[in-house]
């Protein structure tokens, strides 16, 4: 009976140690989405250059 229950602690543990890599994993792909999304909603003159290749700098419009 004690190693069955050695055995299923075991098998608990590396559970437990696979659902935190896996839980990790979504974490850091949530966190690159939210990232790209973030900067896709930004307008091209804040910090991101236009689709088209004409991109604007601040100091071209300071006059």
């Amino acid at each position: 009976m004690k190693k069955s229950v050695n055995a299923a602690l075991a098998q608990s543990e590396e559970t437990t140690e696979e659902l935190v890599g896996i839980l990790t994993a979504i974490s850091v792909v949530s966190k690159r989405l939210a990232n790209k999304r973030a900067a896709l909603e930004k307008p091209p003159d804040v910090g991101r250059e236009k689709t088209d290749g004409t991109a604007e700098t601040a100091a071209a419009h300071a006059d």
